[in-house]
């Protein structure tokens, strides 16, 4: 599960924060589906291994396009999650988070009541997925009419920020918190590929791409003192464009549908 690279990013904190020097650690798994047309791309792309040939027409290399972008950007997958946060005081909080896919460090301010809270913060991430991995190489040059088949990503760099505003609840004693709120941001992406052109040739390409997201989400969590569960489910549209280089030029793709993404950590204050 370490090495898992899923995309999927939760927060998995409440609204309140914790008190100055107080620290919890939060270790779990979550899932990234995607559907509609980020779906409907990456079954392109799994289809394309079905086709005589390969992906031969423009149509056909458009559609694979697509999907490695969504595969690449979006990564619908398992991801871990492990994460710690510390209280700084007069209602602020700071965090690092690893999913596999890359870090998050964020940090946040909320404006509390005894049992509410609102908070609003900003976070900056690094994708680096199996970073200095290279993408397998074949000397020469492929037939014109070779088709591609396959695509599987080799390595994965970049940078990206979000802006959260979360609202929430807690009980007396932190025994049941719960947590609604929404998210924005952008991610820029490099990364190298392994292809496979029809018959059996590997080679080896680079990409970029970019996305942009925003969406909800929706969390709770219950527990005694200093253990506790945690549940999110955090739901984006979300947007990439991309571009794939190849021999013979380049594949450019744009493809938007909605992810949903899962997630359950068990958490430990002090």
């Amino acid at each position: 599960m370490l090495t898992a690279c899923g995309g999927g990013a939760p927060l998995m904190h409440p609204a309140h924060t914790l008190t100055e020097g107080d620290v919890s650690f939060a270790a779990g798994t979550s899932g990234r589906v995607v559907l509609g047309g980020l779906h409907d791309a990456e079954k392109d792309l799994d289809s394309s291994a079905a086709i005589p040939g390969g992906a031969t027409s423009q149509g056909e290399r458009d559609a694979f396009a697509r999907g490695a972008i969504v595969r690449a950007a979006v990564a619908p997958g398992v991801a871990p999650f492990l994460a710690g946060r510390v209280g700084l005081g007069n209602q602020n909080e700071a965090g690092i988070t690893y999913t596999g896919r890359g870090v998050r460090i964020d940090g946040r301010h909320a404006f509390e009541w005894p049992k509410l809270a609102l908070s609003v913060g900003a976070g900056v991430s690094g994708a680096l997925a199996r970073p200095g991995d290279e993408a397998e190489h074949k000397a020469g040059d492929t037939a014109g009419d070779s088709g591609l088949r396959t695509a599987t990503l080799t390595s994965l760099t970049g940078y990206g920020v979000e802006v959260p505003l979360v609202f929430g609840y807690r009980s007396d004693a932190d025994v049941v918190t719960a947590w609604i709120g929404v998210r924005a941001g952008f991610e820029r992406d490099a990364f190298n590929l392994n292809l496979v052109e029809s018959p059996d040739y590997p080679l080896g390409t680079t990409g970029h791409a970019s996305r942009w997201w925003g969406g909800g989400l929706v969390g709770f969590a219950v527990g005694l003192s200093p253990l506790e569960v945690r549940v999110e489910l955090d739901g984006a549209y979300e947007r990439a464009t991309g571009t794939l280089r190849l021999n013979d030029g380049e594949l450019a793709g744009t493809v938007a549908g909605w992810s949903l993404t899962p997630a359950m950590a068990i958490s430990a204050k002090f």
